[in-house]
């Protein structure tokens, strides 16, 4: 052991040092974790709420440039989300008894408030449907994201 500025020099660490350095690591990354969780949840939520979002948006785009002028079918497309038996959000659109695209499910870990049934015509119109607006929520309920639909423009808005 050498001596260097009036104090006694040693090479390395002592365990002591060693296990204070990994116990602050420790505590930091505690600390963060659940931070960086709700973030995640948050995050899930918000792409849920814009994916629904976008279907809506399509069954819209689905009605306006529909072509087709067969009396046999039904002109309006339907639109509904809702929760099935198992507890996960289902989305589809459907015209008369057939059921097309967009669909699909959301994350398990969002929840559904209520549901959502809407019906676009030629003209964008929604107002035939019975709710326009629902709420997406996280399964411990901490975030929330509303999806609202205008009724008569068939604007889809999320906050």
């Amino acid at each position: 052991m050498g001596w260097k500025y009036g104090f006694p020099c040693r090479r390395g660490f002592l365990l002591v040092e060693a296990l204070l350095v990994a116990l602050i690591l420790t505590l930091g990354a505690a600390f963060t974790m659940p931070s960086l969780r709700d973030w995640q949840e948050e995050r899930e939520l918000d792409m849920a709420a814009q994916t629904l979002a976008a279907s809506i948006r399509q069954a819209a785009v689905l009605a306006k440039n529909d072509a087709e002028t067969s009396v046999r079918v039904s002109r309006n497309y339907h639109f509904n989300a809702s929760t099935d038996a198992n507890g996960r959000v289902i989305y589809y659109t459907s015209r008369g008894a057939r059921r097309m695209k967009p669909s699909g499910t959301l994350p398990s870990r969002i929840i559904l408030s209520g549901s959502l049934a809407l019906v676009f015509d030629k003209q964008g119109f929604a107002g035939q449907g019975q709710n326009y607006s629902v709420y997406l929520y996280t399964k411990d309920r901490k975030y929330k994201r509303q999806v609202t639909v205008a009724m008569y423009t068939g604007r889809v808005r999320v906050t």
